[in-house]
Formats: structure tokens, sequence, C-alpha cells
């Protein structure tokens, strides 16, 4: 069987792109497995930040411009990129730090958390990039004093300007969380994306 080694790096405004493998996986123990180390390099022209003007709820998201740099370069290295292996039904348990919540900061008493977290605050989505495994529960915390529509895009073909499907699009309360799990049927990756609304 063919095993061909994919890079991702997508992202959009407020989004937070999950790299998971659709379809089912099976974690069993591997004997003489192999492990993938490297860098990614970037080669071309590194654009600069994309700057977008706020213009609803000011009190809340700010005011003046936001500069997303959704291609960063470092030293001519490729970064907020996930490496993965396509097409592989069964091995290894996936790494204890996938699914890891991690440190995303200051998010509130929202109970008990799911296998993945996005943070809101500020109308802007922390973490930026992270992965978790398909059918893990992804949670959406919302920091911010107003209402937000969560929205979802499954990608595809794993890039932004390729087709998608929406996952979910949901009222996210303000503040509070909104627990769902992630099914992906054919893309390798997420796209979130929220709108406000003062109401």
């Amino acid at each position: 069987m063919k095993k061909t080694l994919i890079t991702l790096s997508i992202a959009g405004l407020c989004a937070l792109p999950l790299a998971t493998q659709a379809g089912t996986y099976k974690e069993t123990s591997v004997s003489n497995g192999g492990t993938i180390s490297g860098t990614i390099n970037f080669k071309g022209k590194d654009l600069p930040p994309k700057t977008y003007t706020i213009s609803k709820d000011n009190d809340v998201c700010g005011t003046g411009e936001r500069k997303i740099d959704f291609v960063r370069v470092k030293d001519g290295h490729l970064l907020d990129t996930i490496v993965y292996l396509e097409k592989v039904k069964e091995g290894k348990p996936f790494p204890a730090d996938v699914g890891d919540v991690g440190d995303v900061g200051d998010v509130g008493d929202v109970g008990d958390v799911g296998d993945a977290i996005i943070d809101q605050k500020g109308c802007e989505f922390k973490p930026f990039l992270q992965a978790m495994k398909n059918k893990d529960v992804l949670d959406a915390v919302n920091d911010d004093p107003i209402l937000h529509n969560i929205h979802t895009y499954e990608l595809i073909r794993g890039d932004a300007k390729g087709p998608k499907k929406t996952v979910m699009n949901i009222s996210q309360p303000k503040p509070g969380s909104v627990k769902t799990t992630i099914k992906l049927k054919k893309g390798p990756a997420m796209k979130i994306a929220s709108v406000s609304s003062a109401s």
C-alpha cells in the first residue's frame, strides 16, 4: 500500500484548522516502527500579514485594524504546519499530546473540557492551529460577553481554497462553552470561523 506524506498548513480569518484523519484508525502495537523528523522549508516570497478593519462590536473586539499572518515564516522555515501520513488504516497509538488541550490561556470556569479546545477572546480564536483525532470532542469556549455564531467547515482536499462542507453551524453562548464531537468523512482538516452579534 502506498503511503503519502502530506504537509498541512492552512488557515482563515478567525479560523483554526484541525488536522484529523477522516475514517477509522485502529490503534495496535507496532514493532520496528519508524519516525519522521525534520523541518519544512519555505521557498518563494513571504507575503506580509493581511490587514482587516475591525468594524463590529468594538467594545469587545477592539478598534482599528487586526493583522493576521496566515503563512508564518521564520529563518526560511514554514511555521504552523502539521505533517501526517495519508491512508494509514492502523498503527501505533496517537501521541499523548494529540488532543491534549494544553495552555490556551484563561478560559474561565468551563467545567470538563473536550479533547481539543479553542478559546475565543476579543473576537479571536486561540490557538491558531492544533491537531486532534477524528471523532474527538471539540470544546469551543466563548470568553466574550457577546453571542458568537460558530461555523466549521470540513476541508475536503485539506486546503482552504478547495471544496468544503459544513460540519456545524451553531450559536455560541455568551460567555459559555459548546462541545461537539467532530466527525469528518472525507477531508483531513477543518476550518473554524465565527460571526459575532451584540444582542
